[in-house]
């Protein structure tokens, strides 16, 4: 998040308060909504602080572009950014967005490393030979 002010990120104009509202009334989690309202928040700075009924489906897919190749987000990141667009024009602007053309995430995820019974066995005879 290096590209965006951490202080812009903290304030909280009339339009924001008024999606904070939406969001506790449709009943989603607090943290779903908090954290919907952080990449709402980023994508309004991230076009310059326009309104986002001044954006549509070109400035989502330039956003979500840029946080998949520039930025090189996760595909769950970019997935929670488009989730939190999605609410942002479909539930409370009363918007269509559909047909979103924009870079996939390049990151895979990354596996967890499993050794084998024999390496589990052949590390703890070199760690007990150690201890003594």
């Amino acid at each position: 998040m290096g590209d965006i002010d951490h202080a812009l990120l903290q304030e909280s104009g009339p339009f924001i308060l008024q999606l904070q509202q939406h969001i506790r009334e449709a009943g989603l989690a607090d943290r779903t909504g908090q954290t919907y309202v952080h990449w709402i928040k980023r994508f309004i700075h991230f076009h310059g602080l326009r309104h986002p009924e001044e954006l549509g489906s070109r400035e989502v897919e330039t956003f979500l572009d840029h946080l998949a190749v520039e930025r090189h987000c996760s595909a769950n990141t970019l997935r929670i950014a488009l989730n939190a667009l999605v609410y942002l024009y479909r539930r409370f602007l009363d918007r269509d967005i559909s047909d979103l053309q924009y870079s996939p995430a390049e990151r895979q995820r990354q596996l967890p490393v499993v050794y084998s019974r024999d390496e589990v066995r052949a590390s703890w005879r070199s760690c007990t030979a150690i201890i003594g």
